[in-house]
């Protein structure tokens, strides 16, 4: 029996409570915030959630009460703690922004929190962006992932540009260019200008979506308009190469001058080769020089090449081989194949350096793997000779061969010598003379003097019928590719 009158009890006054809340809600739609008050305190003081949102919704604008912001938060964190999603909401936005309180990210971030699961967009959207910057809470980009996405799902641009970007470029969570496509695309139909450069550079390389280059063009060309360097950059380069644009060098010469004027550094290289060739302008190859030492100076291998070049080169600006070398030097060490021969040619010289056979068979050696017949040649040439390295006829041999093949007349003209005296390898009378023979048939001039003479001197160490042999290898021989 006391069980039943207890449960009574406390049925009556839930039903009583409810009632005073309603009565409460009713006043305060008439505006007689007064006697709302009167319905909402006792409640409120009671634990009823509703009633406690409502009281801090009074203080917060002053309605039937002098206004007091330190009582509308008591109210709204009594509320929210019963997950009120108005109250988490309304503590979210007051204490994000410090909107008539001391601003805490914190404690804004758990009630943001609570609201965006509670379905509030843009309180996930403000919890996303405190976790992922780490204002309040500790920094932690999934969690702000997660946030954004729920804002995302509800419309918000600034999640879904957010989420997109995040997805992008692996910024915490997995790098994902379908999910960043599919995130960007509405900000981008909204007009953002970053969204759009997104959108443009997924198309132009095909990431995530089927490679389109007018697609690519569009959105840069969109985002460009907007003042985004990066879509200047894209969209000059697509005019250049006359990808889903029609090729216009002037076009793309005006997008990457636009480009640099906001200083975007991915456009002083293309500047260069445009000065350079001739692209949209006259060639010039001081103009080309100031790009490309621009580019240089930010680390970029090729561009240090290029000015190394034009520093040597000499034409159209002042040449100086000590800055030359110096430039090819850097880009050398970043593997650049072009710098490393051109470096060991200055070595191998001595001009803007001072001449040091090691360094130069040192940096020849990469281009003579690649198949530079140039430095294979001299590679050859210095193990032949003993200059910078150890003399080693074998080794001589391997790249002498490596050229000769391929059509060195130089290297012919060695190989033969070598193979002749047998210095280092096995002598090979019919080989000498083979090469010889070729070389002799390449050759003008003085040079052309010098081998022949050589190859007639093999020939008379040598047995007609070899003679004979060594004329048939000669006829028979083909370069290789």
């Amino acid at each position: 029996m006391r069980v039943f009158w207890t449960l009574a009890l406390v049925v009556g006054a839930t039903g009583a409570a409810y009632a005073d809340v309603q009565k409460g809600i009713e006043a305060w739609k008439t505006e007689d915030y007064r006697t709302a008050l009167e319905h909402f305190r006792p409640d409120a003081e009671g634990g009823d959630v509703l009633a406690q949102y409502y009281l801090g919704e009074a203080y917060n604008r002053g309605r039937g009460v002098v206004q007091d912001f330190t009582e509308a938060l008591k109210w709204y964190r009594r509320a929210a703690a019963q997950n009120n999603v108005e109250a988490q909401d309304t503590l979210c936005n007051m204490l994000f922004f410090g909107q008539n309180t001391q601003q805490d990210y914190l404690e804004a971030a758990k009630h943001c929190g609570n609201a965006g699961n509670n379905g509030r967009v843009y309180a996930a959207f403000l919890a996303g962006y405190m976790y992922e910057l780490g204002k309040g809470p500790t920094a932690d980009a999934p969690k702000a992932a997660e946030f954004y996405k729920r804002a995302a799902e509800g419309g918000n641009a600034d999640a879904q540009e957010s989420l997109g970007r995040m997805l992008f470029f692996s910024q915490g969570v997995p790098q994902d260019y379908a999910g960043a496509a599919k995130w960007l695309k509405a900000p981008a139909e909204q007009g953002r200008a970053f969204p759009q450069y997104l959108m443009g550079y997924l198309y132009d390389y095909g990431h995530g979506v089927p490679q389109d280059y007018a697609e690519a063009a569009k959105w840069y060309q969109k985002a460009a308009e907007q003042g985004d360097a990066r879509a200047m950059s894209g969209l000059g380069y697509l005019y250049s190469q006359g990808r889903g644009v029609t090729k216009d060098d002037a076009a793309a010469l005006k997008w990457y001058l636009k480009a640099a004027e906001k200083e975007e550094a991915s456009v002083n290289s293309l500047l260069g080769w445009a000065y350079y060739q001739g692209a949209g302008t006259e060639a010039n190859p001081g103009e080309a020089a100031k790009w490309f030492k621009k580019s240089a100076e930010q680390g970029d291998p090729n561009s240090q090449y290029m000015l190394g070049f034009l520093l040597e080169d000499g034409k159209g600006l002042t040449q100086d081989l000590a800055e030359a070398a110096k430039w090819y030097q850097k880009a050398a060490e970043h593997g650049i194949v072009g710098a490393q021969e051109s470096l060991a040619r200055l070595y191998f010289s001595g001009q803007g350096v001072a001449q040091d056979y090691a360094q130069a068979a040192k940096w020849y050696q990469k281009p003579a793997e690649g198949g530079s017949m140039g430095a294979q040649y001299l590679l050859g040439w210095m193990y032949d000779n003993g200059k910078g390295v150890t003399a080693n006829g074998a080794e001589a041999q391997k790249w002498y061969m490596l050229a000769a093949e391929r059509g060195d007349q130089r290297s012919q003209y060695h190989l033969g010598w070598l193979l002749f005296e047998g210095k280092g390898v096995p002598q090979d009378l019919i080989k000498a003379h083979m090469w010889s023979n070729i070389a002799t048939a390449q050759l003008n001039g003085e040079e052309r003097g010098n081998v022949e003479k050589q190859r007639d001197y093999i020939a008379s160490k040598m047995k007609p019928d070899e003679v004979i042999k060594a004329q048939e290898l000669a006829r028979n021989w083909k370069p290789k590719n």
